[in-house]
């Protein structure tokens, strides 16, 4: 029986809670913990064989993860749910990745599935020119993690990202006939972005995605 601590019970965290907790075997305990309890130093609070850090970018993110760092075990498994911004250099999620270098990183791309639909916030906008998506599914996030907390794999980095990256005028044009939304509109055809990989990911864990194509994540 392996207990996973989740700093952050979001949309990936509780959803990955659920997962758990449904097994039929019950391998796990699964607890969450809040930003206010690592502030609190609350006591037991990384009595856990697995640490996943799914923590938004935002407030005290720096703080809270030099203060989990500070406590947490040696033999602990730390994973942090990064992000492909990253590559945008944005500065928070740069220097998250230099304290956790000595752990298992998980960049995930843009996500998506269920609620979250791509095209939703856009319809009837306007955007300056298309590009290549890089989404991925949330059962394949939940699963990517699942299989690397069973594999206890410590220092390593990936792209979690889908295999098929359409454009986004595709995806918004297919959502927006299915859902009854206005259409999205592109002032360029211009195709501006870059691709992200995933073949690290599938090749280290002989992973097969759940949901490889984006533009099927509703269907």
């Amino acid at each position: 029986m392996k207990t996973i601590a989740i700093l952050g019970c979001g949309w990936v965290g509780s959803a990955l809670k659920k997962s758990m907790e449904n097994e039929p075997n019950k391998h796990y305990v699964v607890n969450c913990l809040t930003r206010d309890m690592v502030h609190n130093k609350k006591q037991n609070l990384y009595e856990c064989d697995t640490l996943l850090i799914a923590i938004p970018p935002r407030e005290n993110y720096i703080e809270t993860l030099k203060l989990t760092l500070q406590e947490v075990k040696n033999d602990t498994q730390v994973i942090l749910l990064s992000s492909t911004s990253f590559y945008k250099e944005k500065p928070l999620v740069v220097e998250a990745e230099k304290l956790l270098k000595e752990h298992l990183i998980l960049r995930l791309g843009g996500l998506m599935g269920y609620n979250r639909i791509a095209g939703k916030y856009t319809a009837g906008k306007t955007k300056a020119h298309d590009a290549p998506v890089n989404y991925v599914h949330q059962d394949d996030v939940v699963a990517i993690i699942k299989q690397c907390i069973e594999k206890n794999i410590k220092k390593e980095l990936f792209d979690v990202v889908a295999p098929k990256h359409p454009l986004q005028s595709e995806i918004y044009a297919r959502n927006a006939k299915d859902f009854g939304w206005e259409a999205t509109y592109f002032e360029s055809k211009e195709v501006l972005g870059r691709v992200i990989s995933p073949t690290k990911l599938i090749e280290t864990l002989h992973y097969t995605f759940l949901k490889e194509d984006p533009i099927a994540f509703w269907s």
